[in-house]
């Protein structure tokens, strides 16, 4: 695991510690929000990170969590929505499943 996915680590469990110190439910989504910005400012610095990838997954994940601190969605259905990201996320599109990903294909014979 490379250093910076420690630090968008640290930066979540901050972010929980946070929102157990206070009790309103706008603060927890104001608290979602500035985790989810101190994610975008770590990631921007390292160009080896497929950025858009990484966001719309902290973004998706960022909104599950505001709908589930509103109350709008249970937490039982929250982390069944958790659980249908993280699927999508290592079987989707572009990695590794039946969408894409794995060795591109040769332009020519003789480029091997």
């Amino acid at each position: 695991m490379n250093t910076v996915w420690w630090y968008v680590l640290a930066a979540i469990i901050v972010g929980s510690i946070l929102k157990y110190l206070v009790y309103n439910p706008w603060a927890w989504v104001a608290v979602d929000i500035a985790v989810f910005v101190a994610v975008y400012v770590i990631l921007r610095r390292y160009p080896w990170v497929n950025l858009k990838s990484s966001l719309t997954f902290f973004a998706c994940l960022t909104v599950v969590n505001i709908l589930v601190d509103l109350g709008i969605i249970g937490g039982l259905i929250g982390n069944i929505a958790l659980l249908i990201l993280l699927a999508w996320m290592m079987f989707g599109p572009g990695r590794g499943g039946q969408g894409g990903g794995g060795r591109p294909k040769l332009r020519h014979p003789w480029h091997k």
